[in-house]
């Protein structure tokens, strides 16, 4: 690793097992399960505990912002904290944000468009727009810390959140920045979205089973996660110690179907082999692969046949924490490739859970049900694929 390298120095997660950093790795680690509600007759995940007043500064500025934003900037606090990252003593014309979202403040237009049909045009709220619009969370994050670099945001579905991961460290890489705070956030576990997928087919009645031969569908989950990536000089010079190096990201399109996935896998292929050339990675350097794994029979079954074109008939384990914490969308990308940094940061692999009925035709090392400690990692990937034929691949390297 050299100064132009980029860092991982924080993580900050507001998803279902918690609100925190390391706390709530330790949760993906035990193989909770968070998945412990129900709407509209589903199964789905949400975050608990969450102080949004606390959060936004107020209950004022707290009405003002959507529940995507709150979530966000709940996972941005914690990435700071976590890294240590005095925002003020940064130069933050160099500091910036990449946020993916699928859908930005969904909950917002929703109930705006209610008030506009029962109550009229003229009730609606005058923050609709800014608390609607898909860059909100971003805008939020910046103008928390007084951030003036790159304010991105991504949306691509369900890889929203891995694509605005791989854009940030393209801007530190081509020197646009020293710090970006990068991730993605979602709140769409209401009721016109889950109508939706509900209707395409898409969700699960009885629970998340990534890789198993009974899955049914995913698991609708909100949530956020917001990793800190710097320059390496950058953290060098502040005594910042990283968790990970990231090392490179990769992307394609399926250009197959604006749902499904294209069966033999070869756009989620191409992706891979993208992100190891982008990453400059072999691709038997590669320990351990965050799946997709979103407990659909289609996705499953074509990332399992891109893990083999690309690996070989022995991949690496391949999890999927989606078992836990349902799938959140533009967000799980982001929470994927955090929990993928500090795998490599512990040794250790969290599970995929209610792997109880094995898939036959999924030859995979799913590490199933329970965590594996796994000293000596080198590097890893995170997988993201979306409706729209989107997929996205970001890796890690372990750091000496």
């Amino acid at each position: 690793m050299d100064e132009t390298s980029v860092v991982v120095t924080g993580v900050g997660f507001a998803c279902p097992q918690g609100v925190g950093s390391t706390d709530v790795f330790d949760r993906f680690v035990e193989g909770a399960n968070a998945i412990a509600d129900e709407r509209f007759g589903y199964p789905v995940a949400l975050v608990r505990d969450l102080d949004v007043e606390a959060v936004m500064g107020g209950k004022k500025a707290a009405r003002r912002a959507d529940r995507v934003t709150h979530l966000a900037t709940a996972a941005a606090v914690a990435a700071v904290e976590h890294a240590g990252l005095d925002t003020e003593a940064v130069d933050r014309d160099r500091a910036g944000v990449s946020i993916g979202t699928g859908s930005g403040g969904m909950a917002t237009a929703v109930d705006n468009h209610t008030v506009l049909l029962e109550k009229g045009f003229d009730r609606v709220s005058p923050m609709l727009v800014p608390m609607f619009m898909a860059n909100a969370p971003a805008g939020e994050v910046s103008q928390r810390y007084g951030l003036r670099g790159p304010n991105l945001t991504i949306s691509t579905a369900c890889a929203s959140g891995t694509h605005a991961v791989g854009d940030a460290i393209d801007q530190i890489r081509m020197g646009r920045a020293d710090v970006m705070l990068a991730g993605g956030s979602e709140a769409v576990a209401i009721d016109l979205p889950m109508a939706g997928f509900a209707r395409v087919g898409a969700l699960s009645h009885t629970g998340s089973r990534p890789f198993s031969v009974d899955r049914d569908g995913f698991v609708m989950g909100e949530g956020a996660a917001v990793l800190v990536l710097e320059s390496a000089s950058h953290a060098a010079a502040r005594g910042a110690r990283g968790l990970a190096e990231a090392a490179g990201h990769g992307r394609s399109a399926d250009a197959h179907h604006i749902t499904a996935p294209a069966p033999d896998g070869a756009g989620a292929r191409l992706a891979i082999e993208r992100c190891l050339t982008d990453s400059r990675l072999r691709a038997d350097e590669i320990d351990y692969v965050n799946a997709h794994g979103t407990s659909t029979q289609l996705n499953d079954a074509a990332e399992a046949a891109a893990l083999h074109a690309v690996f070989g008939p022995h991949p690496p384990p391949a999890s999927s924490v989606k078992s836990m914490i349902g799938h959140l969308i533009g967000a799980a990308g982001a929470v994927e490739a955090a929990v993928t940094a500090l795998v490599l940061a512990n040794e250790v692999l969290p599970p995929t859970i209610n792997h109880l009925n094995p898939d036959p035709e999924i030859a995979l090392d799913v590490v199933p049900n329970e965590a594996r400690e796994s000293k000596g990692l080198r590097a890893a990937i995170s997988n993201s694929f979306g409706f729209g034929g989107v997929n996205a691949v970001v890796a890690f390297r372990a750091l000496p």
